[in-house]
């Protein structure tokens, strides 16, 4: 009878235990500070062009202030329906019910293929699943920007610090905001062939948005030094060798899903246009 009384309750508790991680997680309603809301913003250079989703969006503040002081169009999402109703009600008080929209969804199953900037002010575990959907789904260029908590394993690209005019609940007198921007996808190899240089082949080794690149072909004397990555945005610097001279080459470019353009410049005089195409 106890071991039928044993496995009964454990079937129970395994079965609660799978409800609650199929559940959508819902974190707690803490206000963002409206100055905290506002350096958010700035930080992601929000403006007309871009569309903000708000992620878990409470009382709405964060797509009605991006619509108000920014200009952006915007959608905040939350699980809360009385917060959503509350919500939609802020919006057409100030006037903004057209740009600012709200729906009760899950963070977790949000479209974020449209934004430009994404803000969140969830749980740790939360922004961790939506890690791997802000990578596949968000274009290059886009922003995120977290309040409080960060995303582990991905270097922000800039923190600040916002000092409180007064204390706020649960908050204490300093709230810590976090940037990324969403990087384009470069690791891989390239394919170039420049007249001065022949064919150049170039390996980008990628870590989010840091980015090492290695150089071989006919231009044996073509080194990279130092790489960055900014969004879809590339540029190095190296040196070159050209009868018997080491001179300094940049590049400044774009990274496309199968190409990558832009303008090289040698000893900061002559420059050339460089297409290389993705071989793998």
């Amino acid at each position: 009878m106890f071991l039928h009384l044993a496995l009964l309750l454990g079937a129970v508790m395994a079965a609660a235990s799978a409800l609650a991680q199929d559940a959508p997680q819902r974190a707690p309603f803490i206000t963002t500070p409206d100055e905290v809301v506002v350096e958010m913003l700035k930080l992601a250079g929000a403006g007309p062009e871009d569309y903000v989703i708000d992620l878990g969006s409470g009382d709405g503040r964060i797509v009605i202030t991006a619509a108000q002081r920014f200009g952006a169009r915007g959608l905040g999402v939350d699980l809360d329906e009385k917060l959503v109703d509350l919500s939609r009600e802020n919006a057409r008080r100030a006037g903004l019910a057209e740009r600012a929209e709200f729906r009760v969804q899950d963070a977790l199953n949000t479209d974020l293929s449209r934004a430009g900037v994404v803000t969140i002010y969830l749980l740790p575990q939360l922004i961790g699943r939506l890690q791997p959907r802000v990578l596949d789904e968000m274009r290059p260029g886009a922003r995120v920007v977290t309040h409080a908590f960060y995303m582990q394993s991905w270097k922000p690209d800039e923190v600040r610090k916002v000092r409180l005019a007064q204390r706020h609940a649960g908050q204490g007198d300093e709230s810590t905001i976090y940037l990324w921007i969403v990087p384009a996808k470069a690791r891989g190899e390239w394919r170039a062939r420049l007249p001065a240089l022949g064919e150049l082949n170039l390996r980008i080794h990628q870590n989010f948005q840091e980015i090492e690149i290695e150089s071989s072909g006919d231009g044996g004397g073509f080194r990279v030094e130092k790489a960055t990555l900014r969004g879809d945005a590339i540029t190095w610097s190296g040196t070159l060798e050209r009868a018997g001279r080491r001179l300094e080459q940049r590049f400044s470019g774009r990274v496309h899903p199968e190409r990558i353009e832009g303008e090289l410049t040698i000893a900061g005089q002559d420059s050339a246009r460089l297409v290389a195409t993705r071989a793998r």
